[in-house]
């Protein structure tokens, strides 16, 4: 299964409907359990803020609150730029449905300069997603087949999988279709990391994202590096709790490169 002539990016394929409005059409590949998967939502709500002829600078972060289900057929995204600076701008972005917003986004877009530079973060030790020791698994729905995930910690129901460890997990993942990773590529793979809440359980339990603030930090220049290779997902659960958890996500290259970080709040029921 090899793309490499349509990008991540170019398969939000979103056209002009009006001032600040833009049509688009839900993409079945990107599909998940009763909706749209949250990590392409997110993608196609930041595209929608891109792709505005006023738009300026990079984007630093997004926001993003899941209203409603999001089905298949079309929708339109509507923008509008809250306010604009020399080196800042603040947009807001709508995805909907049927008369029905289904999702709310606000992008911040900043214009980058050369600046001290410094990360202390540090990326944990892991074997490469080469490693025979690695184990292959994802959802068995549409957005799971997308990525090629090689696990470096048991998967939750593994008999090697501590209970009363933390529910944390590590994963090697990159595009199966082999595109190169970009910046719309990145806020969806924010998403792809499977509910907490399974870490603690005996049966599989699905969950919903709440809300989800992303972060990018990838210069072209580190895009550029990563090409079509892996990239590794850290993610840590802070408190699960009332039928919601949360968690919180780094995306790193494989050569150590900090190039997005994330939080998100998801509900489920037991």
């Amino acid at each position: 299964m090899t793309d490499t002539m349509t990008s991540f990016t170019d398969k939000i394929a979103l056209s002009p409907a009006g001032p600040n409005l833009w049509a688009g059409q839900i993409d079945p590949d990107y599909r998940g359990f009763g909706s749209q998967f949250g990590g392409w939502t997110g993608a196609a709500l930041l595209k929608g803020a891109m792709v505005e002829p006023g738009a300026k600078g990079d984007p630093l972060s997004l926001s993003v609150l899941f209203i409603e289900a999001i089905s298949e057929g079309g929708f339109e995204i509507s923008t509008r730029l809250l306010r604009s600076g020399a080196r800042l701008q603040f947009w807001r972005s709508e995805l909907i449905q049927n008369g029905k917003v289904a999702a709310h986004a606000q992008a911040t877009f900043g214009v980058r300069r050369e600046t001290t530079r410094f990360t202390d973060a540090v990326m944990p030790h892991v074997d490469p997603p080469t490693s025979d020791k690695m184990k292959e698994w994802g959802p068995d729905i549409p957005f799971g087949r997308q990525l090629l995930t090689r696990w470096a910690t048991p998967l939750p129901r593994d008999p090697s999988h501590d209970p009363n460890s933390p529910a944390s997990s590590l994963v090697w993942m990159k595009d199966r279709r082999g595109r190169p990773l970009d910046m719309l590529m990145l806020a969806a793979m924010a998403d792809h990391a499977p509910p907490r809440v399974i870490w603690k359980r005996s049966q599989i339990s699905g969950s919903s994202t709440v809300s989800m603030t992303t972060h990018f930090h990838a210069t072209p220049e580190d895009y550029a590096a990563v090409g079509s290779d892996f990239i590794l997902s850290e993610v840590h659960c802070r408190r699960c709790e009332g039928g919601y958890f949360d968690h919180e996500l780094k995306l790193w290259s494989r050569s150590g490169v900090l190039l997005a970080t994330s939080e998100q709040v998801a509900a489920f029921r037991d």
